[in-house]
């Protein structure tokens, strides 16, 4: 006797080592991203330190050690990042499009930043000047992987479209045969609004006469076969709301939590999440949006202080004298510090809240 596989889980090789990769590219995406964004910041910081017009008590050797040290952890994150989200996203249109602005962006991080700062051409120092060749580096090997994939990606779609076109060219259609398409997809709609909803079950659905939904009854022509029965049967349904109400099937046979997990694997409830989703989405983005704007001053000050801290602990790393100001007074980064901050902080709080919100409805299924 065969061995049956177990409902519910992955038993074959591929799709295990499938879920391996995918998760070793999510930590290398993930595990990048921090490594990048940790070493960028240290060196941004860096160049205001010994570029801003001051003269900076740290040790410019000890500093342009450090800058070694971040350099390989920059270039490190940006090939992880790379690979990570190459593996991830690989196929979508806008994969190349990201990576190559990613790529621009650090290499052009030393415009910006003397931009920005009010530098301009003026010479700086020779440690500034590392930090900001360092950054210019990244950007430059950054870029030169954003080609590959996108020179690898144009390669693989120029042939997919050489097969198929070649294939497409023998179909052969008959005259005056066309497609014949009865797909409803209001948004946020009953069972019977969504795609995957025949017609010709529908017209003999006594919920589509009740005007009720089948994740509401437990009951619906994906998962019960009663309903499948008096279609093919062609039973008449009355169009009273009431009367067709009760005739809606009853099944006593399975628990509450059965029928639940019916609901949670049928194709058109599974549509109705998708529609949860993006109603979800801009809820979401509105709400952090109200966060940022009603409580933007207290918000800035939380991110003062969190660069002053930032601040401290760099100065213990490099081993910065302390000011003898330094514990009767509170220093005040720049607004454009506290702004940038404040963006990166949303966009990860945003970030996971997203996460969340698609655990609950895609996977949880509230």
């Amino acid at each position: 006797m065969s061995k049956q596989p177990s409902l519910g889980y992955n038993t074959e090789p591929e799709d295990t080592l499938q879920q391996m990769l995918e998760g070793a590219a999510r930590l290398l995406f993930w595990g990048g991203l921090l490594a990048t964004v940790l070493a960028a910041g240290f060196l941004v910081w860096t160049f205001f330190m010994f570029g801003g017009g001051s003269s900076p008590t740290a040790s410019p050797v000890t500093a342009q050690s450090n800058i070694a040290i971040f350099h390989k952890v920059l270039l490190a994150g940006l090939v992880s990042v790379g690979v990570g989200s190459t593996y991830l996203f690989w196929g979508e249109e806008t994969l190349c499009a990201f990576q190559l602005l990613g790529s621009l962006l650090f290499f052009f991080a030393p415009f910006l930043i003397r931009l920005a700062s009010g530098v301009g051409e003026r010479t700086v120092g020779p440690v500034a000047e590392q930090a900001l060749a360092t950054l210019q580096g990244g950007g430059l090997a950054f870029g030169l992987l954003a080609v590959c994939v996108l020179i690898a990606d144009l390669g693989t779609r120029y042939r997919v479209r050489a097969l198929q076109g070649s294939r497409a060219d023998l179909l052969k259609y008959g005259k005056g045969v066309k497609e014949e398409r009865d797909i409803q997809n209001v948004f946020l709609g009953k069972c019977w609004q969504l795609p995957f909803c025949r017609k010709f079950v529908r017209e003999r659905c006594p919920i589509y006469h009740a005007k009720r939904t089948c994740w509401r009854e437990r009951v619906g022509c994906m998962c019960e076969e009663e309903v499948i029965a008096q279609a093919m049967a062609n039973r008449p349904i009355p169009r009273d709301v009431v009367a067709a109400s009760r005739l809606i099937p009853v099944n006593n046979k399975l628990s509450l939590s059965a029928k639940m997990q019916r609901c949670k694997q049928c194709v058109i409830y599974n549509e109705h999440q998708k529609h949860k989703y993006r109603l979800a989405v801009p809820c979401v983005l509105a709400f952090y949006g109200l966060i940022v704007v009603v409580a933007y001053s207290p918000l800035l000050n939380a991110m003062n202080g969190v660069i002053n801290w930032i601040d401290r602990f760099v100065g213990m790393a490099t081993y910065r004298a302390p000011s003898p100001t330094q514990a009767t007074t509170v220093d005040v980064a720049p607004i454009y510090f506290q702004v940038v901050l404040l963006l990166c902080f949303t966009v990860i709080a945003l970030t996971y809240t997203l996460r969340v919100v698609e655990y609950l409805i895609f996977k949880a299924k509230v």
